[in-house]
């Protein structure tokens, strides 16, 4: 048995829960599970012979959840895909995205664990057809990657309703492309495998005792039959759903128009959202829809980076987390400064929950905090997950103390609020996930950092502006620009006189 007492000068065992935090405390681990805390004195005492880690002058706090991620170790700006709206850059994420897969989770596992990130929910939503087979052999690269690199993770598995198909690769669209482009995007079709087959291909990935969970891509515009066959096959295997949700507002317009109420609601008709159900983004609800995720339990998990980044506006998480409906936070390999800084996000999303206005409701750090922690536990479903008490994962982060030391020990300031302020990344000294150390000194030590990035980025594939591409972008703009889908934007109402 591998026992270890993780020693702090603050320890915090959860975020936004009273008595959370222990001064000269100490996390007591067997076999990578936290059996108790509290006063180092004590848990030396009670469990003499156990391994010491930390020297007591340190934070130590739970590891972070990455709750919405895409397993991108590369980011997409780096390989030359702009910051579109997802609507035009859904055309370089199908065709532009070329890095050996095992490589990329490779790079963003460590990338991830170096900001404190103990945990990811990756979704694999740019794949899912073609021949099941070269998908099967991705998905496979995927989970080895995070695997080896020693995070703790669960894979979405992209499931195609096959009876959708892309708007500019129907025979109506290819007829009006020019000849000398049209091989090009006929090139493009790509076979999608009906949903037996997924399942079929998840129960083979499922022997391994592999986290796995199921994306319905597209949900706004998924046949209710296709969905509710995936529901039940959640049901009958026990699978976690991860998916994207009222991302732009383009999907919102859709919705309405095609079924004449959001897709929320529609969802709820169908009796698909549930407990075990998150939803990235969600930025375009309406009220009505704030209230049907209180009622379902259904997680939210936000993206304020990504949000921002690709122009989907801001998302109503203030109003949602106000009447109980459960929140995480999601890097969406978007941050805002092209990183995996789970702090940094945890920062944004705090400012922009911040309305103008005396006396306006504000999100607390300390709440913000735990959508990094605790509520992405809850998307992956692990019990314990984000917090450091009895039966959790001894998955934590050793971070220098000495931004918050004088605020919060002499002046006696909110521990949250300071760490929201002033702790940075760079402040990371070790990260352990099952009681493992894989970052030390800032740096991660699970496998060879070096030599990881070198293979990643050697096996990228820089995305090109082909004649086909060029077509297909400029009549994406042209459909989606002539629709009114908003009102005026915040900035040309606040700048009249």
């Amino acid at each position: 048995m591998h026992r270890q007492v993780v020693r702090g000068r603050l320890v915090v065992t959860r975020w936004a829960a009273e008595g959370g935090t222990i001064e000269d405390g100490a996390v007591y681990a067997e076999d990578g599970i936290v059996r108790e805390t509290g006063l180092f004195a004590t848990l030396t005492k009670r469990h003499p012979g156990s391994e010491t880690v930390g020297d007591g002058t340190h934070l130590v706090i739970p590891g972070f959840v990455n709750a919405h991620s895409h397993g991108r170790g590369i980011t997409t700006l780096r390989q030359g895909i702009p910051d579109d709206p997802g609507e035009v850059r859904s055309v370089g994420l199908r065709l532009g995205l070329s890095v050996d897969p095992y490589w990329d989770v490779l790079l963003t596992a460590a990338r991830q664990l170096e900001g404190g990130i103990t945990a990811t929910m990756h979704l694999d939503t740019n794949y899912g057809y073609g021949p099941l087979a070269i998908y099967e052999d991705r998905l496979r690269q995927v989970l080895r990657g995070y695997a080896d690199s020693g995070i703790r993770f669960s894979v979405a598995m992209a499931f195609r309703d096959p009876t959708i198909e892309d708007p500019y690769l129907d025979d109506r669209s290819l007829a009006e492309v020019p000849p000398d482009i049209r091989p090009e995007i006929e090139g493009w079709r790509r076979p999608v495998p009906q949903l037996e087959e997924y399942l079929k291909l998840y129960s083979r990935l499922a022997e391994d005792g592999t986290s796995l969970q199921f994306e319905p891509v597209g949900v706004d515009a998924c046949s209710p039959e296709f969905l509710s066959e995936v529901r039940r096959a959640a049901d009958r295997r026990g699978v976690r759903i991860q998916l994207h949700l009222l991302e732009t507002p383009y999907q919102k317009a859709h919705a309405l128009k095609q079924f004449g109420k959001t897709s929320v609601e529609r969802l709820a008709e169908l009796e698909f959202l549930r407990t075990d159900v998150s939803c990235a983004h969600c930025v375009w609800f309406t009220e009505r829809d704030i209230g049907i995720f209180r009622r379902t339990g259904a997680v939210i998990v936000h993206n304020p980076s990504s949000n921002l980044r690709l122009r989907n506006g801001l998302a109503p998480v203030g109003p949602m987390a106000a009447v109980g409906v459960p929140v995480a936070l999601g890097i969406d390999n978007l941050g805002i400064n092209d990183n995996e800084d789970m702090l940094q996000e945890v920062r944004l999303a705090q400012l922009l929950q911040s309305p103008p206005g005396i006396g306006q409701p504000t999100i607390s750090p300390d709440v913000a905090l735990s959508w990094a922690t605790d509520g992405g536990g809850r998307v992956l479903g692990i019990q314990g997950l984000g917090r450091l008490e009895a039966g959790s994962p001894a998955d934590l982060v050793i971070a220098r103390l000495r931004p918050v030391e004088t605020p919060v020990l002499e002046h006696g300031q909110d521990l949250a609020a300071s760490v929201v302020q002033w702790l940075r990344q760079s402040d990371i000294e070790q990260v352990m996930v099952g009681g493992r150390v894989l970052v030390r000194n800032g740096r991660y030590v699970g496998g060879d950092r070096d030599e990881i990035e070198r293979r990643a980025y050697e096996s990228a594939r820089q995305w090109t502006l082909t004649p086909g591409v060029n077509l297909i972008r400029r009549k994406i703009v042209e459909r989606y620009s002539r629709q009114e889908v908003a009102g005026e934007p915040y900035y040309r109402f606040h700048s009249r006189h």
